[in-house]
């Protein structure tokens, strides 16, 4: 799966949710150039809500030259039409706003695409289950709910003014980075996210210095519940190392019963921290400026540079 940011997401989404069961192996890129091994017997799924990101279209280009099997996913532009010169089926993204906020196309097509394709197990029943465990949620984080009994408020209000770090594991790694990166985008703040059990192997050793890090960080802690036994033992000992350094922390439980609720809770949940960190901050969430601003700077640059060669 070839994309980057907000067009990413979904595919590490979905590798978290076939690590499962017995599926194809599954990876993502997030550069100019694919793997090595990619070929004519590799499915690349290019995704590019505006189809105009310069490293997905690297990706596509140098998939179609390597003879690979492609479908695209975009909103149009670039992408879609040497998709449609090339006759590469698209699968149209029908939602205007933020990439970030197009999740549904970036995870749940491709998730739909690979069960078609029987690549990955049925997912119809986990599908209906996490609406509504979804539709039981969205009342319990929105506007309307108050802070005292709004988990995404609450939480909003517990980072304001902290450096967050993000813990996930299992299907729920991909998650943490979603949250991370939401609290980049539409918060506008420095956050980083760690997987467990990797994170106690070194990021643990770093808990007590500098002297003033339990003034500056929050950690928010995500737990699904299809972990492996010994995993879960480490996010108790986590939290115990935590206590020791007097950093504070949230956890955060998973919502449902199948896999795919329980991401798609927990990524919505970390989407309203976001969205409610912004306000209180007095920050509308939707500009990337930054992001613009390299995107632009990219462009200037490549021209300057052909220029320079004619």
């Amino acid at each position: 799966i070839a994309g980057m940011g907000g067009s990413a997401i979904g595919g590490d989404l979905l590798t978290g949710l076939a690590s499962l069961e017995g599926s194809v192996p599954i990876s993502v890129c997030r550069d100019y150039q694919l793997p090595s091994y990619v070929d004519k017997h590799t499915l690349v799924l290019a995704c590019s809500y505006s189809g105009e990101t310069e490293e997905t279209l690297a990706a596509f280009r140098q998939a179609l030259g390597q003879g690979a099997k492609i479908v695209v996913i975009a909103s149009g532009g670039t992408l879609t039409e040497e998709a449609t010169k090339n006759s590469i089926p698209v699968l149209p993204v029908g939602f205007k706003g933020e990439p970030r906020t197009a999740l549904g196309y970036s995870f749940l097509f491709p998730t739909v695409l690979l069960m078609n394709l029987g690549l990955i197990s049925d997912k119809t029943s986990q599908f209906r289950e996490a609406l509504e465990v979804l539709d039981t949620l969205l009342p319990e984080v929105g506007e309307e709910c108050p802070s005292f009994k709004n988990p995404a408020k609450s939480i909003a209000q517990d980072l304001l003014g902290r450096l967050p770090v993000v813990y996930g594991a299992g299907i729920f790694t991909a998650v943490a980075r979603r949250w991370k990166t939401q609290l980049n985008e539409n918060a506008k703040v420095w956050a980083s996210f760690d997987f467990l059990p990797e994170a106690n192997h070194n990021a643990v050793e770093g808990y007590s210095l500098p002297a003033h890090a339990s003034q500056l960080l929050h950690v928010v802690l995500l737990k699904p519940d299809f972990l492996y036994s010994r995993t879960d033992l480490q996010y108790q000992i986590t939290l115990e190392l935590l206590d020791n350094a007097s950093v504070p922390y949230t956890t955060v439980a998973s919502r449902g019963e199948s896999p795919l609720s329980q991401i798609l809770s927990t990524v919505i949940l970390g989407d309203y921290v976001s969205y409610y960190l912004a306000i209180l901050q007095c920050i509308d969430p939707s500009p990337v400026r930054s992001i613009e601003h390299v995107k632009l700077r990219l462009a200037d640059l490549g021209e300057a540079r052909s220029t320079k060669r004619r």
